[in-house]
């Protein structure tokens, strides 16, 4: 082979090995990049016709409505905590006379709508209830204090983003008693807290059906959960 075919074949080598490189670069390959948007719990406490700093008078029914909105990313268990005040008082019966002893009292009474259901042992808190067939409030525990009584109720189903409860309760009055034994113009507060947690992949809670069908044993633990975050 002369000079000229060796530099030829030389050139050649060199362009087979470039081409070889070239198709080396052509491979295929994929990749998906995956976005995820981290959920968040977030809830609103409505009481759309309550009025703040009302004049409260013996059996005179005003307007409170708790209800709970969900304003999250995801399905969430809700719960209403009740704080209701205490007195040393003397009930009145219908006629205006004394129905017992003077005594340590819740003083207001709450009433829900047409088949409201009573709260266990108790004669002034009427709450609208869950049923077989609606959804609805689930009374869960009652604890006594020296100033106040506590109540909790869970919500019957997991409610999802943008959707409201009914409301806990529709109407509220003070009960009726000796009037000097809580002076005129003492201010009373009823303080309404709302809580909620996320639904799905709820660890701790023994018995959770995939349906979402809640016994008051399941909302009690779940509360639980909600309590021991709080603390």
């Amino acid at each position: 082979m002369d000079k000229k075919k060796l530099t030829a074949a030389a050139a050649a080598g060199v362009m087979l090995l470039i081409c070889s490189l070239a198709v080396a670069y052509f491979t295929d390959y994929d990749t998906k990049t995956n976005v995820f948007t981290v959920g968040n719990v977030a809830l609103e406490l409505n009481e759309e016709h309550f009025t703040d700093g009302q004049l409260v008078r013996a059996d005179v029914k005003l307007d409170k409505d708790p209800t709970v909105k969900n304003t999250g990313t995801n399905d969430e268990f809700v719960f209403l905590e009740v704080k209701v005040p205490k007195g040393e008082i003397t009930l009145l019966g219908s006629d205006g006379r004394p129905s017992a002893a003077k005594s340590l009292q819740e003083l207001f009474s709450f009433f829900g709508s047409s088949g409201a259901q009573a709260v266990s042992g108790s004669d002034n808190f009427a709450y609208n209830g869950s049923t077989s067939s609606s959804e609805g409030w689930v009374f869960l525990e009652k604890t006594a204090a020296a100033n106040e009584d506590t109540y909790v109720f869970g919500y019957s189903t997991a409610i999802s983003p943008g959707e409201e409860t009914i409301s806990l309760f529709d109407k509220f009055a003070l009960r009726k008693f000796i009037e000097e034994e809580i002076a005129g113009g003492t201010k009373l507060k009823i303080p309404v807290n709302a809580y909620g947690i996320q639904a799905d992949s709820l660890d701790g809670v023994s018995g959770l059906t995939e349906s979402g069908s809640l016994t008051a044993q399941d909302l009690k633990d779940i509360f639980e959960i909600c309590r021991n975050k709080q603390n």
